[in-house]
């Protein structure tokens, strides 16, 4: 089985096989996200004290005019070390390991709001799922590898590394 992550707005680019199981992992759900995945599972979101250090960073980076705003802000609130933490709580942890049942049965697919699986809680938690399995793959749509993180120029050069994150649209996946 696999374990896929994905932004909302990609997630009709990729089209979940129908068996799958789609997952929204975030604190703050919008309407829509109720129609687009299975449910939404908040207790395997950042905690709301981690969110908001990582917003606030992020939004500072922003404003200075920074490259890569979202990566300052990982490194800077030590969002993984963090994030791990806070799975190993209870309630976490108990739908980690539901998470782990259904993977075993279906292909799972984990959706949040951050484009870049590099500086986004879904990798971590599809690390965490795969852990414990054996033959269980994990795919990020897209593909982290494929993103480029030169100093954001559109030459041709650039263009060769595969595709952005410009290159997939901005959708929903009706359900």
């Amino acid at each position: 089985m696999t374990v896929h992550t994905t932004y909302f707005g990609g997630l009709s680019s990729y089209d979940p096989a129908e068996e799958a199981s789609v997952f929204g992992v975030v604190r703050y759900p919008q309407d829509f996200v109720a129609r687009i995945t299975d449910r939404n599972i908040p207790a395997v979101a950042p905690p709301e004290d981690l969110l908001n250090a990582y917003k606030t960073v992020e939004e500072a980076a922003e404003d200075n005019g920074e490259f890569n705003p979202a990566a300052i802000a990982w490194n800077s609130v030590d969002f993984e070390r963090r994030y791990l933490a806070h799975l190993e709580a209870k309630g976490p942890q108990t739908v980690l390991e539901e998470l782990i049942d259904r993977v075993r049965e279906r292909d799972i697919w984990l959706v949040c709001w951050e484009k870049d699986a590099r500086w986004c809680h879904r990798r971590l938690l599809a690390n965490a799922i795969i852990a414990q399995l054996d033959e269980t793959e994990i795919v990020h749509h897209p593909d982290p590898t494929t993103i480029p993180v030169g100093d954001g120029d559109d030459s041709d050069e650039a263009a060769e590394t595969g595709p952005t994150l410009e290159d997939f649209a901005e959708g929903e996946r009706a359900r």
